[in-house]
């Protein structure tokens, strides 16, 4: 599956947003990373907003594609091609937010991770980084969890 990037980036509207689908793999991570980076540097953003929104967007994809793009039932087995994470990039005046939508029902909750796990910390670090973070369930299904950060 190919990435699937929808734009509608004017500087002169109050409101702009870019959105981009795709395959609930690990290295569509990626993608969203540089996406971002190249969506924020066509905003005319600086380089340390640009950080940091990279970095909530790493977390939110990747929580994405390992939580929330199949049901927990289905971990192990193989997800198919039509399992796909959504980001969608909107930008106000006096703010960034930054959307990932997945087929999951299950919220994500933050939680502490001891010294010595690699997991448990994307929430966390996307609360220390957004002026605030919530989620929600889509009425056509799965969720959405969003983040906004201020320049």
């Amino acid at each position: 599956m190919t990435a699937v990037a929808e734009l509608a980036i004017p500087r002169d509207v109050e409101l702009a947003y870019v959105s981009l689908t795709l395959p609930a793999v690990l290295p569509s991570a990626r993608q969203a990373r540089t996406f971002t980076a190249e969506s924020l540097r066509l905003w005319g953003e600086n380089e340390e907003f640009i950080e940091a929104a990279v970095l909530i967007v790493c977390e939110l994809a990747t929580n994405a594609i390992c939580h929330g793009a199949r049901p927990p039932a289905a971990y192990g087995r193989d997800r198919g091609s039509d399992s796909v994470i959504t980001l969608r990039l909107a930008r106000e005046p006096d703010a960034l937010h930054i959307e990932v939508r997945d087929g999951s029902v299950i919220l994500p909750v933050p939680r502490t991770a001891d010294r010595d796990e690699d997991c448990g910390r994307g929430m966390t670090i996307i609360a220390a980084l957004a002026e605030s973070w919530a989620c929600g369930l889509d009425p056509g299904g799965g969720k959405w969890v969003r983040a906004t950060l201020s320049p």
